[in-house]
């Protein structure tokens, strides 16, 4: 609702004092409208002869008209649950409910145009047409005859006043009882009288003009004339029959058309006109502007103002004499004073001064006073002699008028003799822009350049960039009690109580430059006047400042919206913005006065209800009330969505998120939509509200919940399936390069087989052959008789030596001809292994088994006997132990094979010393086991020997192990 100005009616304005604006075909607006209505959610709906629009605000909406069977509409009627009732020019009615419209066939109604609807007190709905009324029963209509009181004449209105139900036909008018559902015949020219809303002892008779009307809350009635043109307002103030008042508003004050149709006020208090081309909209803003029009027929152009202790303003302009103001009385011309003025101001006897066009002018409410100007202030202006103008004007403690003349300088008047600055030395050449007294008679002048002097009983103060003024030319200054506020060029200053001037930036980074008027209230807040409208920061946003001068505070800004016509002239007049006494912020542009009482800021507190109106994918639209599952391969979304908002639409702003999309809430800056790209697939939830021009947020947000459908490649199954092929993929890589590792291994072995048959042809061709010649040579040598028997011994070792050489030759040869081709029979090869080492030494050899023998891979067999043989041999050779055995473990898990004696036992300091001396036999068997995949660990037994054991995992070792096990094995074994 608006709050109203104290000791102000809502519309107690006169019509010229109220905002208007006019909404055409451009706009989007209906021509011709036939009835207006507002909806429980605040929107506002237009009939027409081209169908029907719904209005937020900024957008009118006829897409509805699609689902009307005629594009003519004759009546509206909202009720209270939403649903809007529509009657058709050529017969028949419908209701729009939450989007849809049901229709009520002609055929079913009367004949003729659907002229309105009333809800009884019984819930019962009636229609009239041209041609009856019928009430609802059920799903059927009945139709009110003679047994219901009417006769069944020609309606020509129908609805409620008052809160009871009228019906007029040409001469006669009916209320209904809506208790008996009976029309009784009420006395015509009375219900007339109420119909036109006219004042208690108006008369009103047949030959009046008005026909649509509307009587707003002031009392002021606004009518049609048949024989004029555009709206007349009246008002009674009296109680007289004549209206006391008389305003008119046509085509010349910017009405859409020459004849008005209809009049609604919204609920929040807009008044609203139809016309043959458009739609007008009244509304009272935030300040009252003054109407300045008879009888001041010169214009008031540059307009100085000046409060006085009544709590009424001087106004002083170019054109027209001096006018007081006070209260919400109309202005009052002063004949003979202040004509031309351009400064003003009241002292402290209340005598009101203004420098006029040849001489210093004055009024103490009888008698105008002439002063003469000081010598050097006269301009010649079209061959006569003039003043020059004023810049500031203002009185000190002691009386004495200080004032600023352009071009010339500051003067002081004391006891009649001016004085050029006064006789004080200390301030600075030139005019001033502003001069000020403040509550203790102190003197404030501003300069161009970052200068403000202060002027206290002949002591000046002057501030410079040197105490922190950086605001560039001085345009305003206010003083009240210890604070002090200066505006410029540049921005806003406050003096701190350390002497410095401390520049004040508000949030969003302004500094609120170019402000040629301020004022502080009584109350703490600051108000500012500047090119940009009027800025008003709160007395808790000037507090947390003044604690915290980093913190950037807040502001409402005021233009023309709010009903400030024009812009704030930069120097001169000024100030352009003044408090009276009565507590009134008065602002001056180049043409205009206007007002507000920081104390009763009409606000909006309606909280605007958002609708979402639909959702937008590709070429694809759906309402917001039935969204589907969106198509997949759906990327892009568009929202619109809305709020009723009839006062100030262009400050309504919205904010919305999307959850999982938005981490924080966007604000649209107006716009009414949301775009969103790179969608997924997946459910989504929407929300938006929205925050009217006075900060009220809606009740709740609207919500859009909507799912985007996943193509089948986006689907779960098909990311399973996917993850199943890939899976396999590496799989079927994984085996084809275990073949490959296989085979490279197998063919590798076979490499390796044939060099080692290679070197044992070579070994036996030619090494073991000349050993065996030579060893016949010395077994001939040491059957000489003629050798001495010391030889022959000697000689007969040397054949010993030689032939133990040829044994051990020969096993090394069948080792490297030992062939890949069959399964390695380990139990045979170790048998002959030991028994062959054993032949030419006295230590005894066993073997063990335990467990049921299982083949063993030949790779693998090769490895592991070439393993054994080291260990066997290494023990026979250097253990020197009576027994070596041999035991083979053939577990469920691993194989085991280990060699154990009983000699003289090895230590791991005396394999690495042997190592270091070159034998490198105990470190071939390890890097073999451990290539194997398999463990091998040399220990020491109780109380002495030395075992040797080889283990080896099944997957390893065993050939009838399961191909792919074995297989990975294997490639585990080559890739390390």
């Amino acid at each position: 609702m608006i709050v109203p100005l104290s000791s102000q009616t809502p519309y107690r304005l006169q019509l010229s004092q109220l905002q208007h604006r006019a909404y055409l075909s451009r706009d989007g607006a209906p021509a011709g409208g036939t009835a207006i209505a507002q909806t429980a959610d605040g929107f506002l709906w237009f009939a027409s002869q081209n169908g029907l629009y719904r209005f937020d605000g900024v957008h009118f909406d006829g897409s509805v008209t699609r689902q009307l069977p005629t594009t003519n509409i004759y009546s509206l009627y909202a009720e209270p649950n939403g649903d809007l009732w529509i009657g058709y020019t050529f017969g028949g009615a419908g209701v729009l409910h939450d989007g849809k419209v049901s229709n009520i066939p002609a055929s079913e109604l009367p004949s003729g145009s659907v002229i309105g609807f009333a809800r009884a007190a019984d819930k019962v709905l009636w229609i009239a047409t041209t041609r009856g009324v019928l009430r609802q029963a059920g799903s059927h209509w009945k139709t009110a005859g003679p047994s219901q009181g009417y006769p069944g004449h020609h309606p020509q209105w129908f609805g409620t006043l008052n809160g009871q139900i009228y019906l007029f036909d040409d001469d006669s008018a009916y209320l209904l009882d809506q208790h008996d559902n009976q029309f009784h015949p009420v006395d015509f020219l009375q219900a007339k009288h109420e119909l036109i809303g006219f004042p208690p002892g108006v008369t009103w008779s047949k030959n009046n003009p008005y026909w649509a009307s509307l009587r707003d809350p002031s009392g002021a009635l606004w009518v049609t004339r048949g024989d004029q043109e555009g709206i007349a307002r009246m008002r009674w103030n009296d109680g007289g029959s004549s209206p006391s008042s008389e305003e008119h508003f046509d085509r010349r004050d910017g009405l859409t058309g020459q004849f008005v149709f209809g009049y609604f006020m919204d609920r929040e208090s807009n008044v609203w006109v139809t016309t043959e081309s458009g739609i007008d909209r009244f509304s009272i803003g935030k300040f009252t502007p003054i109407h300045f029009a008879e009888p001041f027929p010169n214009g008031v152009i540059n307009i100085t103002v000046a409060a006085d202790a009544h709590g009424g303003v001087w106004v002083g302009s170019a054109r027209e004499v001096a006018l007081y103001i006070k209260g919400d009385q109309q202005p009052v011309r002063t004949d003979g004073f202040g004509l031309g003025a351009d400064c003003s101001t009241v002292d402290s006897r209340g005598v009101v001064w203004m420098p006029g066009r040849t001489d210093i002018e004055t009024y103490d409410g009888t008698h105008v006073g002439h002063i003469p100007p000081p010598s050097g202030t006269m301009i010649e202006d079209h061959g006569e002699q003039a003043v020059q103008a004023c810049q500031g004007i203002a009185e000190d403690a002691a009386g004495d008028v200080w004032i600023s003349f352009l071009k010339v300088g500051v003067f002081r008047l004391s006891n009649g003799t001016w004085t050029p600055n006064g006789g004080l030395k200390g301030l600075p050449k030139g005019p001033a822009i502003r001069v000020l007294a403040d509550e203790s008679g102190r003197i404030w002048l501003t300069y161009p350049n970052n200068r403000i002097a202060v002027v206290d009983h002949d002591h000046v103060k002057l501030y410079t960039t040197a105490d922190g003024l950086n605001i560039g030319n001085i345009l305003a200054i206010a003083v009240r009690g210890t604070h002090v506020w200066a505006t410029g060029d540049h921005g806003l200053a406050y003096l701190s109580p350390s002497g410095n001037f401390i520049s004040l930036l508000g949030k969003s980074d302004n500094h609120f430059p170019g402000a040629s008027g301020v004022v502080e209230t009584p109350t703490g807040e600051l108000w500012l006047n500047g090119p940009d409208g009027v800025y008003r920061i709160s007395a808790d946003e000037i507090a947390k400042w003044l604690k915290q001068p980093n913190y950037a505070p807040s502001y409402e800004l005021f233009t023309q919206a709010d009903g400030i016509d024009g812009v704030a002239v930069p120097i001169r007049p000024g100030p352009t913005m003044i408090e009276s006494a009565d507590g009134r912020i008065w602002v001056t542009t180049k043409q205009h006065l206007s007002w507000i009482d920081p104390a009763h800021i009409r606000r909006n507190t309606l909280a605007p209800d958002v609708m979402i109106g639909a959702l937008e994918a590709g070429r694809a639209s759906w309402p917001a009330s039935s969204v589907p599952s969106l198509p997949p391969m759906t990327h892009g979304i568009h929202i619109t969505y809305t709020a009723p908002a009839l006062s100030m639409p262009e400050r309504v702003h919205f904010r919305y998120r999307l959850k999982g999309v938005d981490s924080d809430w966007q604000d649209d800056g107006g716009r009414r939509e949301a775009f969103y790209t790179n969608m997924q697939p997946g459910s989504y939830h929407f929300e938006v509200f929205a925050v009217n021009e006075d900060g009220v947020a809606s009740r709740q947000p609207a919500t859009l919940n909507f799912t985007i459908m996943p193509a089948f490649y986006q689907t779960l199954w098909f990311k399973v399936l996917m993850a199943c092929a890939a899976v396999l993929v590496l799989w079927l890589l994984y085996m084809l390069r275990l073949q490959f590792i296989e085979r490279r291994y197998r063919l590798l072995m076979e490499e390796r087989v044939s060099e080692r048959e290679r070197i044992a042809r070579d070994l036996h061709d030619t090494l073991l052959q000349g050993m065996q010649g030579m060893l016949l040579q010395v077994g001939i040598l040491s059957n000489s008789r003629d050798l001495p028997d010391a030889q022959r011994t000697r000689i007969s070792k040397i054949e010993e030596k030689m032939r133990s050489v040829l044994i051990e030759g020969r096993d090394a040869i069948n080792a490297l001809r030992q062939k890949e081709a069959g399964r390695a029979d380990l139990r045979e090869e170790l048998e002959i292994m030991g028994h062959d080492a054993a032949m030419h030494s006295s230590t005894h050899f066993s073997l063990r088994i335990d467990g049921e023998p299982r083949p063993i891979d030949p790779k693998v067999g090769e490895e592991t006997m070439a393993i054994a043989r080291e260990s066997i041999i290494n023990a026979f050779k250097h253990a020197e132990a009576e027994w070596v055995r041999v035991s083979v473990y053939y577990k469920p898990d691993a194989l085991i094979v280990d060699v154990t004696d009983n000699g003289l036992g090895i230590t791991e300091q005396k394999i690495q010393q042997r190592q270091k001396e070159g034998h490198w036999g105990v470190a071939g068997m390890r890097e073999r086991a451990s290539k194997l995949g398999g463990q091998l660990v040399i220990r020491g037994t109780n109380p002495q020997g030395t075992t040797v054991a080889l283990t080896l995992p099944a997957s390893v070792a065993y050939a009838d192990y399961s191909s792919f096990k074995r297989r990975r094995s294997l490639g585990r074994m080559f890739w390390r």
